[in-house]
């Protein structure tokens, strides 16, 4: 089976991965697993309970095929909590010996303070002041696009996660369409044959 971990922490945004990990449901041989620096209840931005069903002492992120981590409503919390950054530098090695790892919106902050950007080309959603507040992360890689991905690092801005999902699912080598939660087509009605639904057919 491979897995995928799923990193929560205090204000994590649950909407920006959900696309990724809806999508990794479909795959018969991936398991989702939520890991924390706690076994507890996590609120998400829109204070929706999330429970780490494991703590950082019970996961090798090694043994794992994808790190997801999501954007942030308030990066400083998690910035704070030691162990959050120590999980993430058992990473700092070669990207053939480590999950992908996909990091949304602000979570590239942690990426940046674990040395995990410091030779990689990223992107993020973050204010620009930021950066300057936060000198660890190395600005010089920074790249303005919605996705970027470079060393088995995929990121992307807040507002493109369906993009962000399917660069991450490639990354695991997976396929999935371009056209994977477009968004409603506007130039034309949709037909009620195409909104009616079917079970799929057995081979």
């Amino acid at each position: 089976m491979k897995q995928a971990l799923v990193m929560v922490y205090p204000g994590f945004c649950n909407f920006e991965i959900a696309a990724l990990t809806e999508a990794l449901t479909f795959y018969d041989d991936w398991t989702l697993t939520t890991v924390g620096a706690d076994r507890t209840v996590y609120l998400s931005e829109d204070q929706l309970p999330m429970v780490a069903q494991k703590d950082f002492s019970q996961v090798n992120p090694l043994d794992a095929d994808l790190l997801i981590l999501p954007g942030i409503d308030n990066y400083h919390l998690p910035l704070a909590d030691d162990r959050n950054i120590a999980f993430l530098q058992r990473l700092n090695v070669t990207p053939d010996q480590r999950p992908v790892i996909a990091g949304m919106s602000s979570s590239p902050v942690l990426l940046a303070k674990a040395g995990l950007l410091d030779h990689t080309k990223f992107t993020a959603g973050i204010f620009e002041e930021t950066y300057a507040l936060n000198p660890f992360i190395p600005k010089q890689n920074l790249v303005r696009q919605p996705v970027v991905t470079d060393c088995g690092i995929v990121t992307s801005s807040f507002q493109f996660f369906r993009e962000f999902a399917i660069a991450a699912i490639r990354a695991c080598g997976l396929k999935i369409g371009d056209q994977a939660y477009a968004a409603a087509r506007t130039d034309r009605p949709y037909t009620a044959e195409e909104l009616t639904y079917h079970l799929p057919k057995e081979s």
